[in-house]
This record gives C-alpha cells, structure tokens and sequence, in this order.
C-alpha cells in the first residue's frame, strides 16, 4: 500500500470515528433527558399528580436545554413565520412552550420506569439530525415508541428538533394543524395563534 493510499485511508478513519462520536453525543443527550424523566418525573409521580404547576417546572427544567422554542416555532408557523412580527413569533413559541408543557406533562406520570430501553444507533441517513429510538411502556401496558431526531447546534450541544409518536410526525402534524388555523382565521396571525392555544389545551 503506498504512502497516499495510507493516508487517505487514515483520515477516512479518523472522519469516520469523529462522525460516530458525535452521533452517540446526540444519544447521550438523549439519555441524560430519559433518565431525568425517570428520576425527577415518574419517581414523584405521586406528588406530581397532584400538582400540575410543579410537574410543568420540572419538565420545563428537563426540556428548555434541548429545545430550541424559537426554531420549533419556526417549523411550525412554516410560510407564516416570514409575515408574523418578532412579537408574534415571540408569542407563538411562548404559548407553543407553556402550552405543551402543561397539556403532555401529565402523559409522562403513566410511564413504567422499568420498560424504558434506549435503542442502540441505526443507521443514519445523511444530513443534520441523528435519529435516537426509545422504547417506553404505559402502565397498562400499551407500547410507546418514540424517535428523537436531534440537531448538533454546535459543539456536541445537542438539541431535539422534532419527534416522532408512533410514527406519528408531530412537527410535520403541527405544521399542517397551524396552517389550517391560519385559513380558518382569515390568516390573522394573532387569531391563528389563539386557535392553536386552544387546541393545544384540549389535547389535555
């Protein structure tokens, strides 16, 4: 094997091995997220049942490191985000944040922190975001399968970008819902975002 080739086979190595780390960087993030779920939500779910205010700071102390609000609102608004006014955008991921926290929070108390299995990494398919599956369980014992799709936002600083439910799409099912609402409402932008309070408080 010649000089050249050894090199090149070197750095392919080396790009291959910087790839993989930061890949299992964005598992990790993922199970620092699970194993607080576990230790800071379903451990006290007694407590918690009983106290939506501190459930929704504890999952907002979980979740704020590795969500970019302001990006999933982007997603979310779509076409609509370039016409809305910072103050709207604003708006929209405040209520989108404080929403989804108060209406899904009560959903992670039913977990069984005994059937929570992080996946090993599949295959990825090429771009930003590496796909991390977990496994949960109800408590009465209906599978839940969850896809965390993370976004390096710049050195290993690993953030959730969408998710998939049950192969259930929610940032693509959200997208479609807001511009639905946007169409109902005559595109007023500030109607739109009311509607999708409400809708998001009914889920509850």
């Amino acid at each position: 094997m010649s000089n050249l080739i050894k090199v090149i086979v070197m750095l392919g190595g080396l790009v291959s091995s910087a790839l993989w780390a930061g890949e299992e960087a964005a598992r990790d993030t993922v199970v620092g997220v699970v194993d607080s779920f576990r230790t800071d939500i379903i451990a006290d779910k007694a407590e918690l049942a009983n106290n939506p205010e501190l459930l929704a700071q504890r999952i907002d102390k979980i979740l704020t490191p590795v969500i970019d609000f302001d990006d999933f609102a982007k997603k979310v608004m779509g076409k609509y985000y370039r016409r809305a006014t910072p103050d709207q955008r604003e708006r929209f991921a405040t209520v989108t944040r404080d929403t989804l926290l108060k209406t899904y929070g009560g959903s992670l108390l039913e977990l069984d922190p005994d059937k929570i299995k992080i996946l090993p990494l599949g295959p990825q398919r090429k771009g930003r975001e590496v796909k991390v599956d977990v496994d949960f369980q109800m408590a009465d014992g209906s599978p839940l399968n969850l896809n965390f799709f993370m976004e390096d936002y710049g050195s290993d600083n690993w953030k959730l970008s969408n998710v998939v439910i049950n192969n259930i799409n929610f940032g693509l099912t959200f997208r479609k819902q807001f511009a639905v609402m946007m169409q109902q409402n005559k595109n007023k932008i500030d109607a739109a975002i009311d509607a999708w309070k409400l809708s998001l408080e009914k889920k509850s």
